[in-house]
């Protein structure tokens, strides 16, 4: 590997922004309309591969429905360049081993059927982003042989796998590291992202690893791409720094872990509360979270939703406990339909759509996301713990007027709130109004309590 960490550095030094350690980034500023739009969104993550039985462009357009369906107003699609042959993982290779970032897969359609998609997205009112894979190619990557000084290399003068941000070797061994020292490769990286966004009007992109990318990097491109169109950027990190660097959206990935506990009876309900207040606190001003119970990864290496929280069930106290929190909410295609299957990275598992109960269970995620989309105790910032009898079981936290409620446990439970009248609370998921007292809630069950106004 070269040495990137201090030519990094030196360059920043000469920013007038700075971006060396302890310096503060200058953040890029979001205009009004922009900022609402992001805070009032919801996102549905597609593997085109899985999407549809034919795994196409064409496929994502015919199901556009079932997207339109669960609330989701914005479209994430995997990477959609082709995947690399050299040193594939599996049958098929990963999507996030590009070969070429100018080029669509041929298997997944042409150009023009990718454009068909974007035109069809935005029809309907939607916003689509793509999946951009800036660290590292395929080793068969067109630049490799046209642009060989792009890479990083090892002792030998080889290619290299990536490194982690603690200079380790990783194992993703079908990609080869790219290099931010050289300012050339920067400059075609951000000429290829600017590519999608004024040639085919994509809306912005999901970046993959952002924070293995050098700051310097997003120093640079930001600014370019808010100027060629990009309306969502959304980093797959989770400092918070990124949002200094112009990034709308980061992951929550302490929040899911810690969600996770929390079901597993390894961490108290309320301590999860208390650790996501701590910390919003040092959120910048007009940065989100991604809100999600599943993702891609999450789904291929560990275990879907729905077998990680307990069944149907306890994945939707949980898809409760997390779409509420300030943030925005993700739905990985089939979690909606509470699809047990693991969808691999490196091969073709179309989605079961006509699974039992698939419509009540979508119907359920849609009136979740449409209270984080349109409720406004939903789309502000405040989080507030709210203290219950049953601080490890049940997770309970106040937004605004609203009170969510979610059961972690496989067992019914009737949960005191202390410090509330819950009296003419109105039940925003299950419908009805709570006459006060104990809140029943089910074995993985969840209430969301809007409080009655004062009487005046």
């Amino acid at each position: 590997m070269t040495a990137r960490f201090p030519l990094f550095l030196a360059a920043c030094a000469a920013l007038a922004a700075g971006c060396a350690p302890g310096a503060t980034p200058m953040p890029q500023p979001a205009s009004a309309a922009r900022a609402d739009g992001i805070a009032r969104s919801a996102v549905y993550e597609v593997f085109v591969r899985d999407f549809s039985p034919q795994g196409t462009f064409r496929g994502v357009v015919e199901g556009l429905d079932r997207i339109e369906a669960v609330g989701a107003n914005v479209v994430w699609l995997m990477p959609i360049h082709p995947v690399g042959v050299q040193n594939r993982k599996g049958t098929l290779g990963s999507s996030y081993s590009v070969r070429d970032y100018r080029a669509v897969n041929p298997d997944y359609g042409t150009d023009e059927d990718f454009r068909a998609l974007v035109r069809a997205v935005h029809g309907r009112g939607m916003k689509l982003i793509i999946d951009w894979v800036p660290n590292h190619t395929a080793w068969d990557h067109v630049w490799v042989t046209r642009h060989p000084d792009f890479y990083t290399r090892d002792e030998a003068g080889r290619l290299s796998v990536p490194r982690n941000n603690e200079g380790e070797l990783t194992d993703w061994t079908d990609v080869a590291e790219l290099d931010y020292d050289n300012p050339r490769l920067r400059r075609e990286m951000i000429a290829d992202m600017r590519y999608w966004l004024q040639e085919f009007d994509v809306d912005g992109f999901r970046v993959d690893m952002a924070g293995m990318v050098p700051d310097l990097f997003w120093h640079e491109a930001v600014p370019e791409l808010r100027a060629a169109g990009a309306e969502i950027l959304l980093a797959e990190w989770g400092d918070l720094r990124m949002h200094q660097m112009g990034f709308d959206l980061t992951y929550g990935w302490p929040t899911y872990h810690g969600l996770k506990d929390v079901w597993k009876g390894k961490k108290p309900a309320d301590a999860w509360v208390r650790a996501e207040v701590e910390e919003l606190r040092g959120m910048p001003a007009g940065g989100l979270r991604l809100r999600f119970t599943t993702n891609h990864d999450e789904t291929a290496w560990d275990a879907p939703a729905v077998e990680l929280f307990g069944g149907p069930a306890g994945a939707r106290a949980a898809f409760v406990a997390m779409a509420l929190l300030p943030g925005r909410p993700l739905v990985y295609n089939g979690q909606e339909v509470e699809s047990p299957q693991r969808l691999p990275l490196f091969e073709k598992e179309p989605v079961d759509w006509n699974r039992p109960g698939a419509a009540e269970a979508r119907a359920f995620y849609r009136r979740v996301v449409d209270l984080s989309r349109t409720h406004p105790a939903f789309t502000g910032g405040d989080l507030q713990p709210v203290e219950t009898d049953a601080p490890a079981d049940v997770v309970a936290y106040r937004r605004g007027s609203v009170v969510v409620l979610a059961n972690a446990r496989p067992r019914p439970a009737r949960v005191t709130v202390r410090g509330l009248d819950l009296g003419r609370a109105r039940d925003l998921l299950n419908g009805g109004a709570h006459a006060g007292g104990p809140v029943a809630l089910p074995a993985h069950g969840a209430a969301v309590l809007e409080l009655a106004a004062p009487a005046r």
